[in-house]
C-alpha cells in the first residue's frame, strides 16, 4: 500500500477534490498530486509510469482494485466513466492494489490545493 498516498487521502480538502471530480472511488486508499512528486531512476514498469507523470497536472489515485478486484469492484467502469482518465496499473508489490492516473481538473479547488502544497514546500525549504 502507498502510505504517502494514504496519508494525503485523509486530508479533507484533497478527499473533497477527489470526490467532486472523480466520483466515488471504488476501494479508495489514497491520492497524490503528481505536480509535486519526483522519482529519480525508476527501476520497474510501475515506477516508470509513476515517474512519467511527475511534475505534471495529474492526479494519482491508489485503490484496492488490482487483480480480480479490478472488474469485481467495477474500477474498470469507474475509469471509463471519466474523460480525464489516462492509464492505470496493478501494484508491483501487491497486485490487489492499483494505481490510477487522471488529468487534474483545473479550478479554484485545484488552485487552493496547489497553493497549500507550494506553501508547505517553501516552509520545508527554509528549515
Amino acid at each position: 500500500m502507498d502510505l504517502g498516498a494514504y496519508m494525503l487521502g485523509q486530508h479533507e480538502l484533497l478527499k473533497a477534490y477527489v470526490d467532486e471530480h472523480y466520483g466515488e472511488v471504488p476501494r479508495f486508499r489514497g491520492v497524490r498530486f503528481m505536480k509535486y512528486e519526483k522519482l529519480d531512476d525508476p527501476d520497474d514498469e510501475q515506477e516508470r509510469m509513476f515517474a512519467s507523470h511527475c511534475g505534471e497536472d495529474v492526479v494519482y489515485i491508489h485503490t484496492r482494485c488490482g487483480g480480480s478486484n479490478y472488474e469485481y469492484f467495477e474500477a474498470d467502469m469507474w475509469e471509463a466513466g471519466h474523460d480525464t482518465f489516462i492509464e492505470s496499473m496493478d501494484d508491483a508489490f501487491d497486485c490487489t492494489y492499483r494505481d490510477h492516473y487522471f488529468r487534474a481538473v483545473p479550478g479554484d479547488d485545484y488552485d487552493a490545493i496547489c497553493a497549500q502544497f507550494e506553501e508547505a514546500l517553501k516552509e520545508e525549504a527554509c528549515e
